[in-house]
């Protein structure tokens, strides 16, 4: 069969653009070969592959799943069963986190990005390779420290083999735990001069009822223990931020920001939570290009 002629047999039952990116995948080609030479003969084992692919995706298996690989601020990422799929409005978490890490003062004291619950890693290496390539002076640079947690450890070997196909394996410390208890655990060693920490999460965030309503390739293929949180999808961030409380306490804190990305409707039940934590943080809210609330800035001094 030609490329062209696998393409007509399923474009009934799937969307174009699938076919073509897992055409691309299993010939090990771009997609541009794929629409530049839809004669191309197809052997009988590539063909047999890219069936089986095919019926995966239309089964609702998420492509990147599939191909194991999906873009992210621009740079490519592996992708597994054991991470979510990074989506474009978690890159918003990036922008956060760089625009205000540009602000801080830098050299009189440490700054620590710290990526909570870092699932794939993209998020983390996002900031890391964005500061280290961009226009970003030496002082900046050097008194900057990456950090990621996560409970999977699945999900930190995915998050380790990004870093390093990003080129910022050795930028970013991994660490295994719950939330910042890894960090809490270390803290008097590692916070032990004044300094500003800049967390990122993209934590469990949604309620039983949008779980439940979830699409089908997000509630049968990604792991919904990195989906669903109880306490109406707040209390994984409840328990990050008492444990921001507990840092405050325990280390030389000068300052600390959080980016946290939520689900539209969380915009007023999240303030209580954060309220009775911290009740002179300053808070703020972001839209993503859809118009709907995504990101939650918390600034604690």
């Amino acid at each position: 069969m030609t490329i062209k002629e696998i393409i007509k047999k399923y474009s009934n039952k799937l969307d174009r653009l699938d076919l073509e990116l897992i055409l691309a995948h299993s010939l090990g080609k771009t997609r541009e070969f794929v629409l530049t030479y839809p004669e191309k003969t197809v052997t009988s084992q590539q063909s047999a592959v890219s069936n089986k692919l095919i019926e995966r995706r239309i089964s609702g298996e998420p492509i990147a799943y599939i191909t194991e690989h999906k873009e992210f601020y621009g740079l490519d990422f592996f992708v597994n069963k054991h991470t979510l799929v990074p989506r474009p409005e978690t890159e918003m978490l990036v922008e956060q986190a760089l625009n205000e890490t540009w602000r801080m003062e830098h050299g009189t004291k440490n700054t620590y990005i710290i990526d909570v619950g870092t699932g794939s890693g993209c998020v983390i290496t996002a900031i890391a390779n964005s500061m280290e390539r961009g226009a970003w002076s030496m002082e900046q640079k050097k008194s900057t420290q990456y950090y990621a947690t996560d409970i999977s450890e699945e999900a930190l070997k995915v998050a380790k083999k990004n870093a390093k196909l990003n080129g910022v394996e050795k930028k970013i410390k991994f660490l295994h735990g719950n939330l910042l208890a890894p960090l809490l655990s270390n803290s008097c060693s590692m916070f032990h001069v004044p300094c500003s920490m800049v967390i990122v999460a993209n934590l469990p965030y949604l309620s039983k009822e949008i779980y439940q309503s979830a699409p089908v390739d997000v509630k049968k293929y990604e792991p919904k223990t990195a989906l669903f949180s109880p306490e109406q999808g707040l209390q994984h961030y409840r328990k990050l931020l008492e444990q921001v409380k507990k840092s405050l306490v325990l280390c030389s804190m000068f300052h600390v920001l959080c980016f946290l990305e939520i689900s539209p409707e969380q915009k007023k039940l999240i303030i209580p939570v954060i309220r009775n934590i911290f009740p002179k943080a300053k808070i703020e809210f972001k839209k993503d290009l859809a118009g709907k609330w995504r990101v939650c800035g918390i600034e604690i001094k």
